[in-house]
This record gives structure tokens, C-alpha cells and sequence, in this order.
């Protein structure tokens, strides 16, 4: 019960993990924080606009700790707090941890684990490095985690879940991700590991949900490696968080004229560990390559033939006539001939969010009726 507590007293604005901790280190449990009379929360220190806010919230919201219990239960979200056994010892570590976090799968609070990051918008050569080094650092026993968006997160995570665990640590709740996202891909990753959140399930992403997320990325692992990413990628506020907490970083360096690989090397030139593959890491953190793992495993798949279908003329010109609503404006946006970008695209469809856009294009792209390329899209 006592997670539950801590869940909606940290819905309340003004009430960080910190102050949650104090609060439940004067009245002994988040339970009793929760059901304390006025007086009482004023004399535990607690800042007027942070405890003007918790009694507000307390009274909108009665029956809250109830409700949770109920849609947790029907939802099949799990909840772990700070104060449980199997809350990671690693994350604890950091200057801010979450006081709780909601997830799905099986924890493996002492895991080994190592944090991947990049751009959304790879290059070919960004995909095949996340791929590689994530599937031989999954099969020498690391648990890989990142953070589930579209471009190097993803890839990090296929590669991870060939031959062992892997961890999604979303910028958004988790029900809303189900609803919103790729449902398959987030649930695969389940099976193979863990996803997890600190936001509410119905948390909808934005500018600021992912830099907090990007600690946790960092809180969780012993050290981050960064596969591409631009002069203000997103992934170095992961790197900054790592540096902080003390983590290692390392940075896959790329080719000296491409703009997604600027970040990369700017860590190396400020001095994080350089890397060319997976065995790097390995070497650097004494532990044993699975090489036979990986390589009967390219054998058996090159023995049972990849072969990849590509769907007729006419077949595509029926999957284009069916299209309809937003993916048909999503589709009509693509030029053929040209590439565009995703952020051009959502600049032509209105109607379309940033965290909808990567399923419409996926979708589109298994029809075979567009091709990306080095994170930009035409028409097949």
C-alpha cells in the first residue's frame, strides 16, 4: 500500500522525491503524509506554494490512492516505489531519483546494465553500429537501456532483444504510450526486459518530460554510449546527466562531415572514451565476449534465407488507394522523387503530433508505399 501513497502524493506539483523522502522520514509513512491534518504538514517544513498545492490536490482528489489501486490492477501496471526492495540500488545513487515509478515486465533491480542513445534522425551507418554493439553487449550480458524513440533508441533496442534483456524508459506515461505509440514494439520489449516511467499512465510526452527521463537513462547504467547525435542532441543531456552521476560515457565517432555525428565528437574532443565496437566496451569493463552466441545465430538466419518481399506495382497502387484520414494526409505530404524530413511533414499536417508520426510512418512504410533514408522519407 505504501508505494501507492507515495504515487499520488508525487502527482501533486511541488513535491519532488526529495521532499516526498522528508516528508515520510517525519511522519514515518506516505500513508500518514497522506491522511496528516494541516497543521501537521506545515510544521514538517514544507514550502507554502508546495503545501498550499498537496492540499489542494488532496482535496480534488479524495479517493485517489483507491483509484489507482483499481486501474493498476485492471491495467496490469506494476508500481515500485523508493522505499521497496526491488527499486534498482543503482538509481538511488542519483540526486534525484524517483520517489516512484510506474512499469511494465520483470525488474532485475541488480541488473548490469548500460545506457545507448543517439539521434531520432539516423544515418544507415547509425543504425547498423546501434544494432551491432547493442546485440554483442545484450549477449555478453549487459541489459541495454534506452529510451524507446524513433532512430537509434529503437535500433539499440532490437539489437539488445537478439540475445538478452533490454530497458525502455519512456518520456510519457505509460498508457499513453499504448494508445499512442507502437503498442507491438513497446509490449516486445516487455517480454524481454522492462519498460518503465516515473510520469502518470496517461502522461502525454512534451519538451519537458524527456530531459528528466534522460536521468533515469543515465541513473540506471553504469556508463552511456552515445551513436550519433548532433550539436544539440537531446542524447547529450544523457551524456550531462552521466558525467554528473559519475557514470562513464562513450561516443561512436562518425564521419568527420556529417552533422549527426557533431555531438560524438565533440565528447571525444572533450575527452569521453572513444569506441569502434562492442568488444571496447567489453575490454574496458573486463568482461567476456558471446561470440559464438551471435555467430551460430547469423548462421542459422543466412542458413533459412532473409528473403524480403517486395510487393508489385499494382499491389502498392491498392495500398495507396485505401489510404484514408490522417495517414492519407501523412502520405499525400511525401514528395516522389525528394526526400522530406519529419519535421517538414508535420509542418504540412496539422492534424498529426510529433508522438504520432513515427507509428503513421511505420505503418506506411511496411505497405511499401514509402522508402526512408537517413531519417528522411520519399515515396516507393
Amino acid at each position: 500500500m505504501e508505494k501507492y501513497y507515495i504515487a499520488v502524493i508525487s502527482a501533486a506539483k511541488g513535491l519532488g522525491s526529495a521532499r516526498i523522502r522528508n516528508l515520510i522520514k517525519h511522519f514515518g509513512t506516505a500513508q500518514t503524509v497522506w491522511t496528516a491534518e494541516q497543521g501537521d504538514i506545515e510544521q514538517a517544513g514544507l514550502p507554502k506554494d508546495a503545501l498550499k498545492s498537496f492540499l489542494e490536490f488532496r482535496q480534488r482528489n479524495p479517493h485517489a490512492v483507491e483509484k489507482l489501486i483499481a486501474y493498476c490492477a485492471e491495467e496490469k501496471i506494476k508500481l515500485c516505489s523508493i522505499v521497496d526492495d526491488d527499486y534498482p540500488p543503482i538509481l538511488k545513487e542519483i540526486k534525484s531519483p524517483p520517489a516512484v515509478f510506474y512499469y511494465y515486465g520483470k525488474l532485475e533491480p541488480f541488473a548490469d546494465r548500460i545506457g545507448m542513445v543517439g539521434t531520432r534522425n539516423n544515418t544507415e551507418y547509425g543504425k547498423k553500429v546501434a544494432q551491432e554493439i547493442a546485440s554483442e553487449l545484450a549477449a555478453a550480458g549487459l541489459t541495454i537501456v534506452s529510451g524507446a524513440a524513433r532512430g537509434i533508441d529503437t535500433f539499440s533496442h532490437e539489437g539488445a532483444m537478439q540475445y538478452g534483456r533490454t530497458v525502455a524508459v519512456l518520456g510519457c506515461g505509460i498508457a499513453y504510450a499504448f494508445a499512442n505509440g507502437n503498442a507491438d514494439f513497446i509490449r516486445k520489449i516487455a517480454e524481454n526486459g522492462v519498460v518503465m516511467t516515473d510520469y502518470k499512465p496517461s502522461q502525454k510526452p512534451s519538451a519537458e518530460t524527456f530531459p528528466p527521463r534522460n536521468r533515469i537513462i543515465a541513473g540506471l547504467s553504469r556508463g552511456v554510449i552515445v551513436v550519433e547525435a548532433g550539436h544539440k542532441s537531446g542524447a547529450l543531456i544523457t551524456c550531462g546527466y552521466a558525467g554528473d552521476y559519475g557514470r562513464d560515457v562513450f561516443a561512436v565517432p562518425g564521419r568527420v562531415d556529417s552533422p549527426k555525428s557533431v555531438g560524438c565528437h565533440e565528447l571525444i574532443r572533450d575527452g569521453v572514451i572513444l569506441i569502434k565496437s562492442a568488444d571496447d566496451i567489453l575490454e574496458y569493463y573486463k568482461m567476456t565476449p558471446n561470440k559464438s552466441l551471435v555467430e551460430n545465430k547469423r548462421i542459422a538466419e543466412n542458413l533459412s534465407g532473409d528473403i524480403k518481399i517486395v510487393g508489385s506495382r499494382k499491389n502498392i497502387d491498392n495500398e495507396i488507394a485505401k489510404l484514408e484520414g490522417v495517414e492519407k494526409k501523412v502520405f499525400d505530404a511525401i514528395p516522389s522523387g525528394d526526400f522530406i524530413t519529419i519535421d517538414e511533414i508535420l509542418m504540412e499536417v496539422d492534424e498529426v503530433s510529433p508522438s504520432e508520426i513515427d507509428l503513421i510512418l511505420t505503418q506506411l512504410g511496411l505497405k511499401n508505399i514509402i522508402v526512408e533514408k537517413d531519417g528522411e522519407y520519399t515515396r516507393g
